[in-house]
């Protein structure tokens, strides 16, 4: 008797776990792509949302949302803390493929690149601002599109403000495209 319902155990046991040999396993890769499209795609959406403009630069958006709430820290470089000019670069450097020593002081912009009409602004070129409102340059960020920029604030870390917020248009400077 002991042997017979040890064989019926066996014999039930055999048959639950016989059904997965017909199943058709999921190829982890393709699994794993097919999150990261949707993944890509929810990105865009979220930022087309967010510009109000269709984008499709996922290795922008991508490097924005990972420091979206970075903290603002005078002279930081990390996403434990950043300044408006380290974002900036690291931003070039890695999105745009500047040199990995590309850097510069905000005070410093002016000699980079070549100034731009607002109008001809496009993704990738540089917003400056005097915050102090005196002539000098204090503050950059980097343009996305729709009149929006990326920047690191001071009060609320790295962030997309519009330079149609009347704080940001008191304070507009130019506009600067860079020399690579």
């Amino acid at each position: 008797m002991n042997r017979l319902v040890c064989f019926s155990f066996f014999i039930v046991l055999l048959g639950l776990s016989s059904c997965s040999i017909f199943k058709k396993k999921s190829n982890p890769s393709t699994t794993v792509k097919t999150k990261n499209k949707a993944g890509k795609r929810a990105l865009l959406e979220k930022y087309t949302k967010l510009i109000g403009e269709d984008v499709s630069d996922e290795k922008l958006y991508g490097f924005i949302d990972e420091w979206t709430g970075t903290p603002y820290k005078f002279g930081g470089k990390t996403k434990a803390g950043v300044d408006c000019s380290n974002f900036s670069c690291q931003l070039l450097r890695e999105v745009y493929e500047f040199p990995p020593n590309f850097y510069f002081p905000t005070s410093k912009l002016t000699d980079q690149g070549k100034k731009i009409d607002k109008a001809a602004a496009r993704e990738g070129d540089l917003v400056l601002f005097s915050i102090n409102q005196s002539s000098k340059v204090s503050h950059v960020g980097v343009y996305l599109a729709n009149e929006k920029f990326v920047h690191a604030s001071t009060s609320k870390g790295v962030m997309i403000n519009s330079l149609n917020e009347d704080y940001y248009k008191k304070r507009f400077a130019f506009i600067l495209r860079l020399k690579k």
